[in-house]
């Protein structure tokens, strides 16, 4: 298969780029790679870092994650399709690695490639971030399906209809039919639901920066932890360096726990990030993400959000918050300091105005970002932890590193909690100066 009519076709039949001219079409031929692959053979694997995408002209390929618990098969996907786009465009390591599943002739290609015709075609991103959304939805409804039938059995009142269900998954589950099959013959539910569970952990975690390399890359003292309630979450915290010389940090808090909010956050945080790498306006990026969420947002979900662009060179800090709790910023001194906040979250109204503010950090300076789930942790009292108390422990921490610094209010928190059950997810993001 080479340029020809068929090559077009099969770029064409491929969801993400039915909608590009004819222009487009050829750019990619140009700057991609003609390759095949033997059964078996490794197209792209797993926390290396997403240089491509790779379009399925011919064949078939299996993903899958590993994880703690061992491999885990995500989908069988038959050509034509494409296989890596959220990793590329959102410039993450790979979160899974696909195999081919028979002889395949794909068309590899790269990140700027596939970014610069991103940017001219926004219905490619409308659908790089539903066939995202679909994934989480196909994990939720097997986490339903999977956590009825637990109970069914705990109850005793595990009926044979149910099972056969369960041997015939409904369409939504196909591409999770195989491992489905072989743990309903063995009625090992509770089983599948960790397993659908880590499939959507390792989701979130790829969605999520790696602190330490960021940490090393930029020279900077910054650390971040993101501990959700349930196996994954509605927090997110972001670290991006922007094409100015500043880096932006953010932290986010979607209203609701579990795969919802997941999936809300992977797509807020996403559109955050490809609009900052396409220019470094804050107010600016914030405001693009918002329209789309609000003319794509069925479920009503919204997220409070606070983002900063802090320049390492003169310490100036620009920062927008969204209806989020304010900022601490804590002097060398030992004198902390709460910034201004306010605003409404994003995903609710098309007319937002985020305001921005400034702020400056000297030497020895710590910014402190965080979620309600440090603040509002609750004893077996059930009193909060309390921003005072939070404010306290910040300035009794005076010289700490930004890790240490989160490390004592998470164990503040869980000293506080005495063994109460986490209720909400919990994000704390430091950097120092």
């Amino acid at each position: 298969m080479n340029d020809s009519s068929e090559l077009r076709a099969a770029i064409r039949a491929t969801s993400a780029f039915r909608d590009l001219s004819e222009a487009k079409v050829s750019f990619l031929i140009r700057a991609g790679e003609l390759q095949t692959f033997d059964p078996k053979a490794i197209l792209m694997v797993q926390g290396e870092p997403s240089d491509s995408v790779v379009v399925i002209l011919t064949g078939e390929v299996v993903v899958t994650a590993d994880s703690a618990r061992g491999v885990i098969p995500i989908s069988t996907m038959q050509a034509p399709c494409l296989v890596g786009e959220t990793g590329a465009l959102a410039r993450l390591p790979r979160s899974a690695t696909v195999r081919a599943n028979t002889a395949v002739t794909a068309l590899r290609i790269g990140c700027d490639a596939l970014a610069e015709v991103a940017q001219a075609t926004p219905s490619m991103l409308i659908d790089v971030i539903g066939r995202m959304g679909d994934r989480l939805r196909r994990v939720n409804s097997a986490i339903g399906l999977y956590t009825h039938a637990l109970a069914a059995l705990e109850r005793h009142e595990f009926d044979p209809a149910l099972l056969e269900e369960l041997r015939n998954p409904i369409p939504d589950l196909a591409d999770f039919g195989q491992t489905f099959g072989r743990m309903a013959e063995q009625i090992i539910l509770r089983r599948q639901r960790d397993d659908e569970m880590a499939s959507a952990a390792v989701i979130q975690r790829a969605l999520l920066p790696r602190v330490a390399e960021f940490a090393a890359e930029t020279g900077l003292d910054v650390s971040a932890a993101m501990t959700p309630a349930r196996d994954v979450g509605g927090d997110f915290f972001d670290l991006i360096r922007l094409n100015d010389g500043r880096v932006a940090l953010g932290v986010g808090d979607v209203c609701g726990k579990g795969v919802p909010a997941a999936l809300f956050m992977g797509i807020t945080r996403t559109l955050i990030r490809i609009n900052l790498r396409e220019k470094p306006d804050l107010p600016g990026a914030i405001l693009r993400a918002n329209a789309y969420l609000t003319n794509n947002n069925a479920a009503e979900l919204f997220a409070t959000l606070l983002y900063a662009a802090f320049d390492p060179r003169s310490g100036e800090l620009e920062y927008v918050s969204c209806g989020h709790l304010p900022a601490l910023l804590r002097r060398a001194s030992g004198m902390v300091e709460t910034l201004s906040a306010g605003g409404l979250p994003v995903g609710l109204f098309e007319q937002l105005k985020p305001k921005v503010f400034q702020a400056a950090m000297h030497p020895g300076d710590l910014l402190f970002l965080y979620t309600d789930g440090v603040t509002e942790a609750v004893d077996d009292e059930d009193r909060e932890f309390g921003e005072e108390r939070l404010l306290g422990l910040i300035a009794a921490s005076e010289g700490a590193s930004a890790a240490e610094s989160i490390a004592r209010v998470k164990a503040a928190v869980g000293e506080f909690s005495r063994g109460e059950p986490q209720f909400d997810d919990l994000t704390c993001l430091a950097i120092t100066r």
